[in-house]
């Protein structure tokens, strides 16, 4: 049986911007074929990274290679790659099929009759002559999502694709995305919720904190989610409440984000909550840890330890 070719390798990636990393010490391969998630909360360095992968951000550290060519010498690689960015990013002065045109020409085989049907496929035929400047946010979303496919990439990054996408073009996409992956294209789609792309993806990357927390696959994902059941509440000062519930309520503590992690039943959760109240501090939320992402990175989380600084 013969392997599959690496399509994407990336080794030591780190981006630095004015002393700030907004990714750091990132390593992955992605085969053809394949489709890996990205999940994370916001600013956890999903966009960062395939930002920096398409090149469209400077590598600071470390090197990405698509096809075995280092994009850094070889510029001409990045054309086998597409990226839909959420935000959608286009010149929004021109219209809907200009925009089209000037990435489809980067292609040598471009032709006028492949916009056309793929403008048909995403339903926006009769928006062609639009600037896009006039367009809705849903509407930008599936011509981003629209040029990604139209130009058959060996790699296709997909920031946040499922985002306010209704149910009919939900499938569509889905669709499209395991057509591409039997043609040998790889993907991988950033996402803040495991349960929005699991069933696509064979793989996924948890980042935190613009750093790769842990590489798993669906069968390991799964046997994590049914662990451990944490209670949180969310606050502003999430190591000072910490400190708090463990001096007070003798409960170990994980800091998740804003949001304080113990194993508590109902009854304690509430006094915890009443205990945070009364003095004078907001809790934005309290409940019970139920997505599969979060319990993943609870899972990952350590316990916090009061000699911790914030």
């Amino acid at each position: 049986m013969e392997e599959s070719k690496v399509v994407l390798e990336v080794k030591n990636l780190s981006v630095l911007i004015k002393d700030r990393f907004l990714v750091k010490n990132i390593n992955l391969t992605i085969n053809e074929g394949e489709c890996v998630g990205v999940i994370g909360e916001k600013k956890s360095g999903k966009t960062s990274l395939i930002k920096a992968v398409s090149g469209t951000l400077p590598i600071s550290q470390g090197q990405v290679f698509l096809l075995g060519k280092d994009i850094f010498f070889d510029k001409k690689i990045l054309t086998k790659v597409s990226t839909c960015f959420d935000p959608p990013v286009f010149f929004k002065y021109q219209s809907v099929y200009e925009n089209m045109k000037y990435v489809a020409m980067l292609n040598p085989n471009f032709k006028k009759e492949t916009i056309l049907e793929t403008l048909k496929k995403f339903g926006l035929e009769k928006k062609a002559k639009t600037k896009v400047l006039f367009l809705s946010y849903f509407e930008r979303k599936l011509m981003s999502l629209a040029i990604g496919f139209m130009t058959k990439p060996k790699l296709l990054l997909l920031d946040e694709p499922f985002k306010s996408l209704p149910k009919q073009n939900l499938y569509q996409i889905k669709q499209l995305i395991n057509e591409v992956r039997k043609n040998g294209t790889a993907v991988i789609i950033t996402s803040q919720s495991l349960e929005e792309i699991e069933s696509e993806c064979n793989r996924f990357i948890f980042m935190e904190s613009r750093v790769i927390k842990n590489t798993m696959t669906k069968e390991e994902a799964d046997s994590i989610t049914g662990g451990t059941s944490f209670a949180y509440v969310k606050v502003k000062y999430p190591h000072y409440v910490g400190k708090l519930i463990m001096e007070n309520f003798f409960l170990k503590v994980k800091l998740l984000g804003q949001r304080v992690l113990f194993e508590a039943d109902e009854r304690t959760t509430a006094q915890i909550v009443r205990f945070i109240t009364k003095r004078n501090m907001a809790v934005y939320s309290a409940g019970y840890i139920n997505k599969k992402a979060d319990k993943i990175f609870a899972s990952l989380t350590p316990y916090f330890k009061q000699e911790d600084k914030a």
